[in-house]
């Protein structure tokens, strides 16, 4: 599947370079916890998906032990 790339932007650039420049966010932490929303709906709105119903306790989630995952590799 190709995906329409047209209207994205990015510039790779060394992390120690001028143009990397400072990539904290500022603001308060209820300023970047809102920043965290808005930019992870606009990312999931690019997805094409809904946004999913279950709640919290109700995730699609597997719980198991260090080991297990372990032993399944």
């Amino acid at each position: 599947m190709i995906r329409d790339r047209s209207d994205m932007t990015a510039r790779v650039v060394a992390l120690n370079s001028p143009e990397a420049g400072e990539s904290r966010v500022g603001g308060t932490p209820a300023e970047r916890v809102a920043l965290v929303v808005e930019l992870s709906a606009m990312l999931w709105a690019r997805t094409g998906k809904p946004l999913p119903d279950y709640t919290r306790g109700t995730m699609p989630i597997v719980v198991t032990t260090l080991r297990a995952s372990r032993d399944r590799s």
